[in-house]
């Protein structure tokens, strides 16, 4: 006669006051025996969290009255080799959840057992929700669910070996593309045609916008306004301004002036700050100045590019998936389509925090080192940036130039991902419907999280494809105002002919492989290039480059500048999770082989394919 382990799996924290089941839960019962358990059996819990597994004692072993031990378990998603030996298919390993206290009762007689409710820390919302953006709460001791993979840990390790090796002068520092093209062509970094270049394709991409009245000139901008500064570093407000000409199908920009307006008397004023009516710059001032006046909107172009692009666009963006998809997501089978590219994001995102402070409740933002921002700064801008990014809608850029190379190549790893996302459905279409349930409790969640949404003004830019628009649904959160990100479904239970919302799911998923993938490696990957030459780029200066009295090394002392370079250097070069080598086996065998068939197709706009990662 077997006896039964039955209980509830509770998620740590309730909602709303309201405790949360843990639905679709991978258990094990175990014979505890110090370090030598024994299985009894395996089970899973209901879509209330109940479970009831159905065991037999004399498995503990000879005279020996069961201590039962309960184990949660969590997917990884890992591609084999076929027993055929031919391809690869997919395989679920299931991987003990870190940091779960299993509970033991001892010397177990009963026919049936009751665990009772039990709760477990899986991915739990950092609070407030309208934080700087929606994180993981991290506990005191620092238990992660999913830390990093071991050859991402060896990597980082042999690169903060080898910047200490540089640093020491053992071995001299590796050249960022602006000291090649300065060692190949000096003054080359300073040309506007390299300016307008990094504006399109460098480490932060812009959207150019267009003026609605006068002379309608195209321009890009980066505005302190309200923002608190910390009275060290100049950083003004800029706008570039720009002609587009004639030039292959598209045309290409032309730099034709900037404009600077200075911050004036009380440095920690928000809102209230005084401005120096802007004074606009042309390269008719004269090659020095003009020169000075690009470097000083470098420096914006770098922070905000850090804050918002990187870190915000990226880092930040993706980990507001990654908690409701992988607190709901189970045995539906997109968690097999999406987890393989979260791995160790959580990890990394959480590192960072040695840097990072507290504000607003306990909401984790960051001070970046080196530029005029301050805490509540950095949360501001983080929130403006995030609040502009939404899965539904979004599409790459239009190509804004014909030297948009980021554009042309954005736009051609959609269509991979368009392709692979399609396929992937329909090869598991029956399961994705059948399991829709959890996608209702993935997008409640995920909106119930969401930062507030402020609508931006559309008709300012030339392409609106990445905006999060005001088209989109942005239903009222739970502060009483609309939220930036749509629901994905408002369904339990779908059919086949619910095209809609099956489309915003294949939408999701598309979205957020594509930052998690190609645009984390094009930004990343891309910092040392723009920063690691101190005196072309960092996030902060220390003085107006417009006083010619002024030298670079007034504007970025040493000591600011070697910590910039080596940062960025061990950011841009630690890298791991290639999609085409595929080093811990997550990635599908499908994506690698649409991702090839690009191969030329993205060289012809300089990206190889072998550098895009997870």
């Amino acid at each position: 006669m077997p006896s039964y382990a039955t209980g509830r799996i509770l998620f740590e924290k309730d909602i709303d006051g309201v405790a949360k089941p843990v639905h679709n839960l991978d258990l094990q019962l175990l014979d505890d025996d110090y370090g030598h358990d024994t299985l009894l059996a395996t089970g899973k819990t209901d879509m209330h969290g109940r479970f009831r597994m159905a065991y037999e004692p004399k498995d503990a072993g000879l005279f020996d009255i069961p201590d039962l031990k309960l184990s949660v378990l969590l997917p990884e998603t890992l591609y084999t080799k076929k027993a055929t030996g031919e391809g690869l298919e997919l395989k679920r390993v299931l991987i003990p959840l870190p940091g779960f206290e299993s509970p033991v009762a001892t010397d177990v007689k009963e026919e049936t057992y009751d665990f009772g409710d039990v709760r477990v820390k899986l991915y739990e919302y950092l609070e407030p929700a309208d934080g700087p953006t929606p994180r993981l709460l991290v506990d005191e001791e620092h238990v992660l669910p999913q830390g990093q993979r071991r050859g991402r840990n060896i990597t980082l390790t042999e690169k903060v070996a080898e910047v200490a090796l540089y640093t020491l002068g053992v071995k001299p520092w590796p050249l960022p593309l602006t000291k090649k093209m300065e060692a190949e062509k000096p003054g080359s970094t300073q040309t506007d045609e390299f300016f307008v270049e990094m504006m399109l394709n460098g480490f932060n991409p812009v959207l150019f916008k267009r003026e609605r009245t006068g002379a309608q000139r195209y321009y890009v901008d980066w505005s302190w306004k309200g923002q608190i500064q910390d009275g060290v570093h100049y950083a003004p407000d800029t706008r570039c301004f720009f002609d587009r000409v004639a030039d292959g199908k598209i045309g290409k920009f032309v730099l034709i002036g900037i404009e600077i307006a200075k911050r004036f008397g009380d440095y920690t004023a928000g809102d209230d700050a005084l401005m120096v009516p802007p004074k606009m710059y042309t390269p008719e001032d004269g090659k020095e100045l003009w020169d000075r006046v690009k470097r000083i909107v470098r420096s914006n172009y770098f922070v905000f590019g850090e804050a918002q692009t990187h870190l915000g666009g990226t880092h930040l963006n993706v980990e507001q998936y990654i908690v409701p998809v992988v607190r709901n997501l189970r045995a539906n089978p997109v968690v097999s389509l999406l987890t393989p590219h979260f791995y160790g994001t959580v990890d990394i995102n959480h590192a960072a925090d040695g840097l990072l402070v507290k504000e607003n409740g306990g909401a984790v933002i960051s001070v970046p080192e080196g530029s005029a921002a301050v805490v509540a700064t950095i949360g501001s801008i983080l929130r403006a940036g995030m609040r502009q990014m939404n899965w539904h809608g979004f599409s790459p850029r239009t190509p804004q130039a014909t030297n948009d190379r980021y554009a042309h190549a954005a736009n051609v790893y959609w269509g991979v991902l368009t392709r692979y996302v399609d396929y992937y459905f329909a090869e598991h279409m029956d399961a994705i419907i059948a399991n829709w349930a959890e996608v209702k409790l993935m997008s409640d969640e995920m909106v119930a999280h969401s930062i507030r949404y402020v609508q931006q003004e559309e008709d300012d830019y030339i392409d609106t494809n990445e905006l999060n628009k005001a088209s989109s649904e942005h239903p009222e959160g739970p502060y009483g105002a609309p939220v930036s990100l749509s629901p994905v479904t408002t369904k339990s239970v779908i059919t086949k002919d619910d095209k809609t919302d099956i489309e915003n799911l294949k939408q999701m998923c598309r979205y957020v492989i594509y930052f998690a993938t190609w645009q984390h490696s094009w930004v990343n990957d891309s910092q040392y290039d723009t920063a690691g030459d101190s005196s072309f780029a960092t996030m902060g200066i220390h003085c107006d480059l417009t006083d010619l009295r002024k030298t670079i090394e007034d504007a970025v002392p040493a000591k600011e500048g070697k910590k910039s370079e080596s940062t960025t250097y061990v950011l841009a070069t630690t890298q791991w999770g290639y999609i085409m080598k595929n080093e811990d086996g997550g990635m599908n065998p499908k994506l690698i082989e649409f991702l090839g068939e690009t191969k030329d197709q993205l060289a012809s706009y300089g990206v190889d394919i072998n550098k895009i990662r997870s």
